[in-house]
């Protein structure tokens, strides 16, 4: 099978993003499944390592707007390919300044990504049986390929992935026919957002089938009452609505995946180094890791809430926190500073000299946390795949979360009768701090009292629920393979 893939962001960025890790991740899984991916992205210098190494490989012109654009590639990236055009991506940023207003042509940029995309597979002779566009940045995939490249790819099917509904882009109605959407499809029921074009439903509106990236956030957005009524756009187009879990890299996520210890071993390993490494002296509580970052939602407020309840615990209480980027930096170090015997604060903006920088610093930190904690605590996160709940799982650590967190529907929640499969501790609502208080004395009590149940959940999360990309590949060949393709 061939598919042709359009994302805003993916290849080798640097500082890579939770798209760029997922858009990387399926085109890596797509080729080991035996499918050939042609994902294209913008070819935007400030973004890639070493953009040196890349050179053109094809030059042409799209049909949309008329304009030119060049085929980036190179041998040391052999699964990316980039577009393009100096006027559209020879900025610094892919949508506009860090904290300002984006760029103000971005609909017309990003419908050229999806366009000359087109043109390139059309003038190549690319054959393929599906096309997939990630995010609003690829929405348009769907209406180009059935006006401007009609000729083309009219009968392909559409697949359109939106990782987070909340991210969209609007313009002005009078900006229908530059960007190739058909001007009868402009209503409530079609693209129209408020007066304006809404890029996402545009995407939804003409998609085949429309992925989410996990069954709960699919039905949380079915359920939820969203901003402007896209609730009821959504509910309308309910039947062409799936939910498929992300996946992560168990290779990257796994500490224990070269030695390949007993879980228990592994793990006791992992709390000895970390001690060791932050001069700290764990005892006998239980780790609890905290990971506070944009995609973590609720999480900071609930903990704030239950804070001094949980001090009282024989709990030591991990925080993943950035020094430099979270405004509850100063709030969590004042308490962390009265009470060192009971949190740390792992500072995520330490640097390193590893060539891509940060980012990789910050999967070694986190992976080490994770290793030595048992317990993560996930309020309502904004995360819809809920990757660091997976994360935490690959490192043995039990997820503390909500039921309706988006990878929350394919855990087991702990108690008396699920105890042989258990590997996670559940509450009803994760923004009731009193619930997830309730959750903490519930995890603690079995890991104080029933050691044997506990290490059972935690060779249930560990190599119990293993979720590989391997398996969201799977699962989207298998969506593509009902249509036939």
């Amino acid at each position: 099978m061939n598919i042709l893939v359009v994302s805003p962001e993916a290849g080798n960025w640097t500082p890579t993003s939770p798209l760029t890790t997922a858009v990387n991740r399926m085109t890596d899984a797509f080729a080991s499944a035996g499918t050939h991916v042609l994902t294209c992205s913008p070819f935007i210098k400030s973004k890639l390592v070493h953009p040196e190494d890349y050179h053109s490989v094809f030059q042409g012109t799209e049909k949309l707007q008329g304009k030119p654009f060049d085929i980036m590639v190179s041998e040391k990236d052999p699964l990316h390919t980039y577009i393009y055009n100096e006027e559209y991506f020879g900025r610094p940023e892919v949508y506009g300044p860090p904290d300002e207003v984006p760029y103000a042509d971005n609909h017309l940029r990003f419908a050229f990504l999806s366009s000359a995309a087109l043109a390139y597979a059309e003038t190549t002779g690319y054959k393929c049986q599906a096309i997939l566009g990630h995010e609003w940045g690829g929405a348009l995939l769907g209406a180009l390929s059935r006006t401007v490249y009609a000729d083309y790819a009219k009968d392909i099917p559409f697949f359109f992935t939106v990782h987070n509904i909340t991210y969209d882009f609007h313009v002005a109605s009078s900006e229908i026919e530059k960007i190739g959407l058909p001007p009868e499809d402009y209503n409530m029921d079609g693209y129209e957002f408020w007066g304006k074009v809404s890029l996402l439903k545009a995407g939804i509106l003409y998609a085949t089938k429309v992925l989410f990236p996990s069954p709960g956030y699919r039905d949380a957005m079915l359920n939820t009452n969203l901003p402007g009524g896209l609730s009821g756009f959504l509910n309308r187009n309910a039947d062409k609505l799936v939910g498929v879990q992300f996946g992560v890299s168990y290779q990257v996520w796994d500490f224990n995946c070269t030695e390949n210890l007993p879980i228990k071993e592994a793990k006791h390993r992992a709390r000895l180094a970390l001690q060791e490494k932050l001069g700290l002296d764990f005892k006998n509580k239980m780790i609890m890791y905290v990971h506070l970052d944009p995609e973590s939602g609720n999480t900071s407020e609930t903990l704030a809430t239950i804070l001094s309840d949980v001090a009282r615990l024989n709990v030591f209480i991990l925080v993943g926190i950035s020094s430099k980027h979270s405004s509850d930096w100063n709030y969590y170090m004042d308490f962390a500073r009265q009470y060192p015997e009971t949190m740390y604060l792992y500072d995520f903006d330490t640097t390193c000299n590893s060539e891509r920088g940060v980012y990789d610093n910050d999967v070694r930190m986190l992976r080490s946390a994770m290793a030595a904690s048992d317990v993560m605590f996930a309020a309502s996160l904004r995360e819809p795949s809920s990757s660091i709940i997976l994360k935490a799982m690959a490192a043995g650590t039990l997820p503390l979360t909500g039921r309706s967190v988006g990878v929350a529907a394919m855990l087991v929640n702990y108690s008396l009768e699920t105890a042989g499969e258990a590997n996670a501790f559940l509450v009803e609502d994760a923004n009731a701090p009193y619930l997830m208080l309730n959750g903490v004395k519930d995890a603690l009590n079995v890991f104080e009292t029933e050691r044997a149940d506990w290490d059972k959940c935690v060779v249930n999360a560990y190599s119990g629920f293993h979720y590989e990309w391997c398996r969201t590949i799977s699962k989207y060949l298998l969506i593509f393979g009902e249509l036939g393709l």
